[in-house]
């Protein structure tokens, strides 16, 4: 197996994620015998097309794109084309369609402000193929921590739902579900940065753990970090990162290609200049841990208006858009002027 194809092992391994959202049916002695509203319970899944989300003053929508059976985010500056993560809004309309109440509390109240409900910490809105919405507010967390309080916009009654079930949905204002090739990079915690083409490394730098500082690395690259004598131009370096950071990455035009020979069209096959940046951060659940992580991108063929190029990031199977002029800065730094210190 070669480096470029142990890297990308590494990478895919670095990006697998599970979760899990569990709901409790809570014990809470008789059973109300006033029939529960049937609002969110009987909603089919199939006819929720949109989803708005609010939770502490952020917000995040989705909406369903019925040609291609896929859920993206609503258009905005910050997202462009872009599709929700399937592992992650997995399961999130069955949620939302059918969200169980712990108990009918009353059925009407005269004091929302006593719930949390005068001014909801969450507002969840579905919309329905036939133009109807349905709204759930969330309020306060009861006492005991397992619930919290809510109603359905338009309706008096005022129910318990299992706090679990809220704590998904905030997670994804909070942490929206983007797929794995919007990347976020941190330049202080850039270690390596190998530069592949025609499936061989071309050129690479790697920090020096003693002196904390970067070098360009001898060819073939021997060991991870990569090693070399030649220091970089920190200055020149450390932009080179922040260029990288500063992704302009606008949607995508092909998801779930099946294999190699279907990004050849598009000119980010496996022989096409790619970029593996080794990441080190501290755990935020360990102590004294160290995560290692990689972010990858494969910089394909310019897109037929000029204005951007086709790229496949962090080994999934979607094409994406990156600005053409973000994109040559970034190929400069496989073919141009290394960036060594005078």
């Amino acid at each position: 197996m070669n480096l470029r194809a142990s890297l990308i092992v590494l990478i895919i391994g670095s990006w697998v994620a599970v979760g899990a959202a569990v709901v409790v049916n809570m014990d809470f002695g008789e059973e109300s015998s006033v029939e529960q509203p049937p609002f969110f319970y009987n909603v089919p899944v199939e006819d929720i097309v949109s989803i708005s989300l609010e939770n502490e003053g952020e917000s995040v929508s989705f909406h369903y794109r019925e040609s291609i059976r896929r859920w993206y985010f609503d258009e905005s500056a910050e997202y462009q084309e872009t599709p929700a993560d399937l592992f992650r809004f997995g399961g999130i309309t069955t949620l939302l369609g059918g969200p169980r109440t712990s108990r009918v509390l009353a059925q009407t109240f005269d004091n929302p402000a006593e719930f949390g409900l005068d001014e909801p910490t969450g507002r969840y809105s579905i919309g329905l193929r036939n133009g109807e919405e349905r709204v759930l507010l969330v309020g306060d967390t009861t006492v005991d921590g397992e619930n919290t309080y809510a109603q359905v916009e338009g309706f008096p009654q005022l129910v318990l739902v299992d706090q679990s079930w809220s704590g998904v949905l905030n997670r994804l204002v909070q942490d929206p579900p983007v797929p794995e090739w919007l990347f976020v990079l941190n330049p202080d915690e850039v270690r390596e940065v190998l530069l592949f083409e025609d499936n061989e490394v071309v050129r690479a730098y790697g920090i020096n753990r003693e002196t904390d500082s970067y070098h360009l690395c001898d060819i073939p690259v021997e060991a991870d970090p990569c090693t070399g004598s030649q220091a970089v131009d920190e200055d020149a370096f450390r932009s080179a990162l922040e260029h990288i950071a500063d992704r302009q990455i606008d949607g995508a035009v092909a998801l779930g290609l099946p294999d190699q020979t279907a990004f050849e069209p598009y000119g980010a096959d496996e022989d096409s200049p790619y970029m593996a940046i080794r990441i080190e951060s501290p755990s935020p659940t360990q102590p004294n841990v160290t995560e290692v992580n990689r972010v990858s991108m494969t910089i394909g063929a310019v897109t037929p208006d000029g204005n951007h190029r086709y790229a496949v990031a962090n080994e999934t199977s979607d094409v994406i858009l990156v600005d053409r002029d973000w994109a040559d800065q970034v190929l400069e730094l496989f073919h141009g002027e290394p960036l060594i210190g005078s």
